[in-house]
C-alpha cells in the first residue's frame, strides 16, 4: 500500500510537482479552448472590439498558429493576410513594406499559417499525403473566421474588413470572396492563379485533386475561382508581372475579363507591371496603390 502523503507538512519536492501538474492543466485547459469548430458559435454582436483587446498577440488554433496585430491606435479595418504557397506568415512583412503601412494606415491584421495550402475546400484520396494537413479554405471559412467574430470580436460584418494575398494567397483571396458573401468590403490579390484549366500539368493542382483527365470535376467545380465567378460580391484588385515565370499573367487578365464582364459596377481594378516577376520586388511596388485602393472603401 502506498504511503500516506504529508499533507501538513509537503516537502519542496512534492510542492514542486504539485506546481508542475497545475501548470500542466492550465496549458492543457488553453489548448482544449483554441480549439474551435463549426459548433461552437454562439451569436454575433454588432459591437466593435474594445481597446483592451488591441494587444498584438499569436493564437493556435486548431494547430495553426495565427499573429493578430493591431495598430497603435483604435482600428479603422480588419485585413485577412494569405501567403503563398510555403510562404511563412512573416513572408510580406519581412520583405514588404506591407505591415508596417497597414499599422500606419490604422488596419488589424489578421496572418494565418497557411503552409504549403492551395485554398481548396477539401483533401481527396489523390491528394500528397506530406500536403493533407495544410489547413484548407473550408477551416479559413468555418473555423478561422468564426473564431475572430465570436472569440475576438473582429471580422464582424460590421467592421471593414479586406483581404489581401500574394501568389497562392490571391488564389486564396478569389476563394474567400466568392464564398463570404458581404462579408469582405474588398479584396486584393497578386500574382495569383485563378483558373487550374490553364495549366493541367501544375504539379501542385495535380499534387491537390489528382489528374485532370480521371477527376474534371475537381477541376472545374467548387474549387476553381474562374468557373464560380458569378457568386463574386465585393471588387478586386488584381496584380501581376507581366514577366512573371512562375504563375502566367493570363492566369490574372483572364480572370479579371470574367469578373469585369460579369459585374462590371463592382469596380475591379487591374494592373500589369511590365518588368514585373514573381517576386518581392516587384509585389512590394504594389504597396501604396493597394492602401489607396483599400483606403477607398473605408
Amino acid at each position: 500500500m502506498p504511503n500516506k502523503p504529508n499533507i501538513q507538512f509537503p516537502s519542496f519536492k512534492n510542492f514542486f510537482a504539485s506546481l508542475s501538474c497545475f501548470l500542466i492543466l492550465g496549458i492543457s485547459m488553453f489548448t482544449i479552448q483554441m480549439s474551435y469548430g463549426q459548433d461552437e458559435k454562439p451569436g454575433i454582436t454588432n459591437s466593435e472590439p474594445g481597446n483592451d483587446l488591441q494587444k498584438d498577440t499569436t493564437i493556435i488554433l486548431n494547430n495553426v498558429a495565427v499573429d493578430i496585430s493591431y495598430p497603435a491606435g483604435k482600428a479603422k479595418g480588419f485585413i485577412l493576410v494569405l501567403p503563398g504557397w510555403n510562404f511563412n506568415r512573416e513572408d510580406a512583412c519581412k520583405n514588404s513594406d506591407f505591415c508596417h503601412l497597414a499599422k500606419q494606415y490604422g488596419y488589424c491584421l489578421i496572418r494565418p499559417e497557411m503552409g504549403k495550402s492551395a485554398y481548396l475546400f477539401e483533401n481527396f484520396k489523390e491528394t500528397r499525403e506530406d500536403w493533407v494537413h495544410y489547413p484548407t479554405l473550408k477551416w479559413v471559412i468555418d473555423t478561422l473566421i468564426p473564431f475572430c467574430q465570436h472569440k475576438l470580436r473582429i471580422l464582424l460584418p460590421v467592421n471593414k474588413n479586406f483581404l489581401f494575398g500574394i501568389s497562392t494567397g490571391g488564389r486564396g483571396v478569389a476563394q474567400i470572396a466568392i464564398n463570404t458573401g458581404n462579408l469582405f468590403a474588398a479584396g486584393v490579390a497578386l500574382s495569383g492563379d485563378y483558373n487550374q484549366l490553364l495549366q493541367k500539368d501544375d504539379k501542385l493542382m495535380t499534387g491537390y485533386l489528382g489528374l485532370y483527365e480521371k477527376f474534371p470535376s475537381r477541376w472545374t467545380g467548387k474549387d476553381n475561382p474562374f468557373m464560380k465567378a458569378e457568386q463574386l460580391k465585393i471588387p478586386l484588385y488584381l496584380g501581376h508581372g507581366k514577366l512573371d515565370k512562375i504563375v502566367p499573367v493570363e492566369q490574372t487578365t483572364t480572370f479579371f475579363t470574367q469578373i469585369s464582364s460579369i459585374s462590371t459596377q463592382l469596380g475591379h481594378v487591374l494592373h500589369i507591371d511590365e518588368s514585373g516577376g514573381h517576386n518581392y520586388n516587384y509585389w512590394n511596388s504594389e504597396m501604396q496603390r493597394i492602401f489607396a485602393f483599400f483606403y477607398s472603401y473605408l
